[in-house]
């Protein structure tokens, strides 16, 4: 079970970043959260579904 909780929290963890990254690029200079677009939210809600998929399907290396 602390295996698999491991690898949910990798993978939140990913997803956050992503998602954070691609709105910290969206949100530049005078940009406010309701300025962003419908299209573009769904450009960080992929993001961030995309490296939190990607992430935990990746398996932990064994520690040495």
């Amino acid at each position: 079970m602390l295996d698999s909780f491991k690898v949910a929290a990798k993978a939140l963890y990913a997803g956050l970043v992503a998602g954070l990254a691609a709105l910290g690029g969206l949100l530049v200079n005078d940009t406010g959260f309701g300025d962003i677009t419908a299209g573009q939210w769904v450009f960080v809600i992929s993001a961030a579904l995309v490296a939190f998929g990607g992430t935990y399907g990746l398996k932990n290396a064994q520690p040495s």
